[in-house]
């Protein structure tokens, strides 16, 4: 009988325990989508809790966060919940680094009332970055063909192509030399080479003519599509795109000062949807390639230079 009434009233001491207070602030972490490819933009929340006492200092991020770059931010109106504060920031973020990637947590300050500044660090989020040639698959594309058999030496006619495009040359200059002389006599104007946005801008929309989604083309499309971009990049910012590899030049860009972030952001997905349609066989929608089409277009606009007025004759 006694041990029971001892069993009895432990079980009531244990009842009577009080919970142990949350903490005066507390940081929970997310990233949307957890899996993307290399130059995908993804969204990573932070949200805070905290006591509605409690004063917050919230660190105001931009420019790079770990091997991450910042290419936009916001944040959500301050709400309760539970007689708390919640307050919730939000950042696209984007890499050009493949792996399982670490997004490291800030530190947040806060003061509760009568007592020093302190401090608690968000904990890290983890993100998988997925190459573009891990996402074609091992299989090597279909129209990779092996390498060719060993062939005759065939006879060196490199000499003679030199003196030809010597002569040619000499020809060309003696050429020019005279149009621009007798030209300036007559009070003409050198015509200078066209810019490398019209050049752009016009064969896009030839390639937009040429109707080859409706034929039934769409890798024809893509790498079309592909080709004129790249060709626009080294013609207006001197980048060497059509010797590069996807990654390589997405890299390379990262590094341009003349491209601002949301510009590198857009050409990171064109490349990247254009990829998985030229090497994993993925087949677009009619809307998905005419958005790609669109999303070209944009970029050349957006990134031409300003009109020169030409000088009166």
């Amino acid at each position: 009988m006694t041990l029971l009434v001892l069993v009895a009233a432990h079980a009531v001491a244990d009842s009577a325990t009080p919970a142990a207070p949350p903490a005066p602030v507390e940081i929970q972490t997310r990233v949307e989508p957890r899996t993307v490819t290399i130059g995908t933009p993804f969204r990573y929340t932070m949200r805070i809790t905290a006591d509605k006492e409690t004063e917050l200092v919230v660190p105001h991020l931009e420019g790079q966060l770990g091997d991450f770059e910042i290419t936009d931010f916001g944040s959500a109106p301050p709400r309760e919940e539970q007689g708390r504060t919640v307050i919730e920031r939000w950042y696209t973020l984007l890499t050009y680094k493949p792996g399982d990637l670490i997004v490291p947590g800030p530190s947040v300050q806060y003061r509760v009332a009568g007592s020093d500044l302190e401090s608690v660090t968000a904990p890290d989020a983890l993100v998988s970055v997925e190459s573009l040639l891990d996402k074609a698959g091992p299989t090597p594309p279909a129209d990779v063909r092996d390498i060719k058999g060993p062939a005759a030496v065939p006879r060196d006619y490199r000499p003679l192509l030199w003196l030809g495009a010597a002569v040619l040359g000499v020809i060309a200059l003696a050429a020019g030399l005279y149009y621009v002389i007798n030209g300036r006599r007559r009070g003409a104007l050198p015509i200078a080479p066209r810019p490398a946005h019209e050049l752009a801008l016009e064969a896009l929309a030839k390639l937009h003519a040429a109707r080859l989604l409706e034929a039934g083309r769409p890798a024809e499309f893509y790498v079309r599509l592909s080709d004129i971009v790249r060709t626009y990049l080294e013609l207006r910012f001197r980048l060497r795109a059509p010797e590069m590899t996807t990654e390589e030049f997405l890299q390379a860009a990262q590094r341009d000062p003349q491209l601002t972030p949301p510009q590198r952001s857009s050409l990171a997905t064109f490349l990247a949807e254009a990829d998985l349609v030229k090497f994993a066989r993925h087949v677009p929608a009619t809307d998905d390639a005419e958005r790609a089409y669109q999303a070209a277009r944009e970029f050349v606009q957006s990134t031409a230079p300003p009109e020169v007025p030409r000088a009166a004759a």
